[in-house]
């Protein structure tokens, strides 16, 4: 989800971090803060795509729901 806010005071900037990667292009997080553990898991395009067109409409909370939704698909056991 993008959106910007725009007015005289602040220049904007946008910054496109992947378009349309191939399905199988695993996205990987960032090291957390002082090199701490990842706050999300790896997926895949096709793994986002999945949830966002066939579970979850997306808003601002489609990341922490995606990563909840990913974890359980992989290990159903919890």
């Amino acid at each position: 989800m993008h959106r910007a806010v725009v007015n005289r005071w602040w220049e904007r900037r946008s910054l496109a971090f992947f378009l349309c990667p191939r399905e199988d292009r695993v996205v990987r997080a960032p090291a957390g803060d002082l090199g701490g553990p990842r706050l999300y898991p790896d997926f895949t395009w096709a793994d986002l795509m999945a949830f966002t067109q066939h579970h979850y409409r997306s808003d601002m909370r489609t990341l922490h729901a995606f990563t909840r939704w990913l974890l359980a698909s992989k290990n159903p056991l919890t």
